[in-house]
């Protein structure tokens, strides 16, 4: 019941970049101006792919994404101050109202209430002019 609350209240998507940044072909450290935590176990981090994705609609897109950013292209480490790591090893593309997304998760799970305050972002290829947000468990249509 407490999670459906929070849910309600707190989930979301939040801005984690104010301005476009550049992830270079290896590793990029982000400091994060508001630790992050999760509300459920599925929380995400999503990196916009818009324009390394042409495809004008969801069904191309979806084989796009694979060809432009094959399986292990891309991967984040999220670090709290207390040694608390979290591998996002899940991406997945996917096309929302016309954007296009890498969303990255945790196979085993993201910690439940633990503040992250550093990202660690791994791409095999530059993806330049890009916004990174961490996406919650979405709040319920009549909440919007």
């Amino acid at each position: 019941m407490i999670t459906l609350i929070k849910i309600l209240f707190f989930g979301g998507a939040s801005l984690l970049t104010p301005k476009l940044v550049d992830l270079v072909d290896s590793t990029t450290l982000i400091q994060l101006a508001e630790p992050i935590s999760a509300i459920t176990e599925h929380a995400a981090l999503e990196i916009d792919v818009s324009s390394y994705i042409v495809a004008d609609n969801e069904d191309v897109a979806e084989e796009e994404f694979v060809q432009v950013f094959p399986e292990a292209c891309v991967s984040a480490l999220l670090h709290s101050k207390y040694g608390v790591s979290v591998y996002l090893d899940q991406v997945e593309g996917i096309w929302l109202n016309g954007q296009k997304l890498l969303r990255l998760s945790a196979s085993t799970g993201v910690p439940i209430g633990d503040n992250f305050n550093r990202l660690e972002l791994h791409v095999c290829k530059e993806i330049r002019k890009t916004t990174l947000t961490w996406h919650n468990h979405e709040k319920p249509q009549f909440l919007r």
